[in-house]
């Protein structure tokens, strides 16, 4: 495949997968896992992050095997090249199904809560479009937008929670363990989508200086989101309490109730403008890795030209469904208890293969050569 000349820095690299992962916060993701486990929902992203972390793991030891080899190269050198290809593939139609149930749930979200007159199609069709121009541009200048964007949309974030924290109550949180420890264990052990894009992420480590730099930088932001996610969701908690469970947006609902005194009572158009940026990063970036899924699979070289068909294709696939509900509350859940465990039973059994066929000792005799 043709690869676009450059590198992301490690900056860069950071930033999208905190734009790509962290802005789940802003959406259902929150009430999701209160309607899971109630009040302490605030434990499963610090949990399942600790779950996660294991696959993740084995999947950045297997990695560093292969230099400047993206993902799916590694998946069809382990695995063979039949049964590799249609483990691509499987990971593909996961991907696919993911960013169109995404881009419809923030369609619903902009049309609820900011432009309830337009169309639905209307909105969808640009923030498709958006997203295939950016991704056509090349993972390079969404890491520099994203570089760029990265702390405005951390910081508006916190100061939302902490603007929050004026009308909460921290006795939402009691009884602390909810449910039971073994309840939030277990939909802490069935949440692992939660992290699952930094599994494809591994897909652009060709962009990456190297592998201790794509090693280091998965790291900071996979500790990062854990802790962004959990303190969202306790803040969430506080301020909603049992009513969180049937608020589908709660970030969105959140600053509208917040101000910056009397004098500036209305803010959420700020805190919407940087969201809304920070979305076109995620799901630009989100199109650009599948469309080079799609471009290693099938041999496609300019893969980059692919962006604006898959676009197309995921804009219609989000329509399908009309009534909103019916994405959240019947498809979603299906792709989100598939996708997670999926990833992480593909890196466990990557680093099993590699260590059956002896790569880990051709690499330890390599480097003491």
């Amino acid at each position: 495949m043709k690869q676009q000349p450059g590198k992301l820095g490690i900056r860069e690299y950071v930033s999208i997968a905190i734009l790509m992962v962290g802005t789940k916060a802003t959406e259902d993701t929150p009430s999701m896992l209160y309607n899971q486990v109630q009040n302490a929902a605030w434990m499963i992203p610090i949990l399942t992050a600790g779950i996660f972390f294991i696959p993740l793991f084995l999947l950045m030891k297997v990695m560093s095997l292969f230099q400047d080899k993206n993902l799916f190269s590694v998946i069809q050198t382990l695995l063979g090249r039949y049964i590799g290809f249609f483990v691509c593939l499987f990971i593909f139609v996961i991907s696919s199904f993911a960013i169109s149930f995404d881009t419809r749930n923030y369609t619903d979200i902009i049309r609820t809560y900011y432009f309830p007159t337009t169309p639905a199609f209307i909105i969808y069709a640009l923030l498709m479009s958006v997203c295939a121009y950016g991704a056509k541009k090349g993972i390079q200048h969404v890491g520099s937008v994203s570089y760029l964007l990265v702390y405005f949309a951390v910081l508006s974030l916190f100061l939302a929670l902490l603007l929050s924290t004026q009308v909460s109550n921290i006795q939402a949180l009691f009884p602390i363990w909810g449910p039971g420890k073994l309840e939030i264990l277990k939909q802490s052990s069935q949440s692992l989508t939660l992290y699952g894009d930094f599994f494809i992420l591994a897909l652009i480590i060709p962009y990456i200086p190297s592998s201790k730099a794509f090693r280091k930088g998965t790291w900071i932001a996979f500790t990062f989101v854990s802790f962004q996610i959990s303190i969202s969701v306790l803040t969430f908690i506080c301020m909603f309490d049992e009513s969180l469970g049937g608020i589908n947006y709660p970030f969105h609902t959140a600053i509208r109730y917040i101000s910056l005194g009397n004098y500036i009572p209305n803010i959420e158009i700020i805190f919407f403008t940087i969201w809304i940026m920070a979305a076109f990063i995620r799901f630009t970036a989100f199109l650009y890795i599948v469309a080079f899924m799609l471009g290693h699979i099938f041999k496609v070289k300019d893969f980059e030209f692919l962006t604006p068909s898959l676009a197309t294709i995921y804009l219609l696939i989000g329509s399908i469904p009309e009534p909103s509900i019916e994405v959240i509350s019947k498809i979603k859940p299906i792709i989100a208890n598939v996708a997670g465990p999926t990833f992480a039973a593909i890196s466990i059994i990557l680093w099993l293969v590699a260590l059956v066929k002896g790569e880990f000792k051709h690499a330890n005799n390599k480097n003491s050569l």
